[in-house]
């Protein structure tokens, strides 16, 4: 166990056969050999954990842990508590990993142990992959000590790309030392953010590389994609820890800034691809109805009246005047719009 130098932890619960068999075919095919693959199965109800235990009887670097649902959080704190490697990684159970891409992550911690080691990131829709911008970001640069803030407040910027808490490694000692694990009573949503800026807040050194090593895998079944009003929900819970979070950093008044623009965008979805989306079937009464309430929310009423526009682009700033002006039958019609846009987008695929 002492030689392991990365532990990817996957997180499952419900992943589509294929997805699933493709995300492990890439971890037992990884050029980096000397790596530990912890699947933990969140008490998915389907045949998720025998696929997993299928895998573990082939190879000896596999390990399943099965355990009652707790949730993403939950089962990422399982894995990287059960894991021994000098590096862990966080994987999502529908995504995967470049064949390359713990051999460039690890390779280049070898001249200096980085706390953190940050990648990129593509989004796959079938066959076609889109890479995410990182032009803002160097090849190979080091954040050092304070400079780490850069990090912290890229977390809240929905355009920076960094705000996964995948397409990195961390240092498992670093991790264990100062207690970073995902807060379990965040069970979906933003979860990935708060987490980011409890890490950053405690690591003195991160390194970039301008690898394009993760894909994030769209699945048009993801909850995501539809109306769930308890998503919408516990995302808001997310931004109100996630602000608690702000409050004791030493970063919090750059931090506050940015986390008002960031939650205009989830205020933004939670209209377009939630209250008012046509995956809701509710009357439109009910849609607004449900809306307006959530709109009375002190955190949202607070983002609406500062309405900090960092590099936010025109027709989401358009969207947002319309929000805080409460012209619901708008959202409507441009959820709809939307709902169509990204229908059209699907079927060119």
């Amino acid at each position: 166990m002492n030689n392991i130098k990365v532990s990817i932890v996957v997180s499952i619960y419900k992943v589509p056969e294929k997805l699933l068999r493709n995300n492990i075919k890439h971890l037992v095919n990884q050029t980096l050999k000397d790596i530990e693959i912890i699947l933990v199965d969140d008490g998915s109800p389907d045949n998720c954990g025998k696929i997993c235990d299928e895998y573990a009887k082939r190879d000896n670097r596999i390990r399943v842990i099965h355990q009652k649902n707790k949730g993403l959080s939950g089962a990422r704190n399982t894995g990287v508590k059960n894991s021994h490697g000098e590096y862990v990684m966080l994987l999502d159970g529908d995504d995967f990993l470049e064949y390359e891409s713990c051999e460039w992550l690890y390779n280049s911690t070898l001249k200096r142990k980085y706390d953190v080691v940050d990648a990129c990131l593509v989004k796959q829709y079938g066959n076609k992959i889109v890479k995410f911008d990182y032009s803002k970001f160097i090849d190979g640069k080091e954040y050092l000590n304070e400079e780490v803030k850069f990090w912290q407040e890229e977390m809240l910027d929905f355009n920076g790309n960094v705000s996964s808490a995948n397409a990195k490694i961390m240092n498992r000692e670093f991790l264990m030392k100062n207690s970073i694990f995902h807060d379990e009573n965040l069970k979906f949503g933003a979860e990935g953010i708060e987490f980011g800026i409890r890490l950053y807040e405690k690591a003195k050194s991160v390194l970039f590389i301008e690898k394009y090593i993760y894909h994030y895998v769209y699945n048009d079944k993801s909850i995501t994609e539809t109306y769930n009003e308890d998503t919408i929900k516990l995302t808001l819970d997310c931004f109100k820890k996630i602000k608690e979070t702000i409050n004791k950093s030493s970063n919090k008044e750059n931090l506050l800034i940015r986390y008002y623009n960031r939650l205009l965008y989830a205020i933004n979805t939670a209209a377009i691809s939630g209250y008012f989306s046509p995956t809701n079937k509710e009357k439109y009464s009910v849609k607004r109805k449900k809306y307006k309430k959530y709109l009375n929310d002190n955190d949202v009423k607070e983002a609406l009246n500062k309405l900090y526009f960092l590099d936010m682009k025109f027709p989401r700033k358009i969207v947002i005047l319309i929000i805080k002006f409460r012209l619901y039958f708008l959202l409507h019609l441009i959820s709809k719009l939307r709902y169509a846009q990204k229908q059209q987008k699907s079927k060119r695929r």
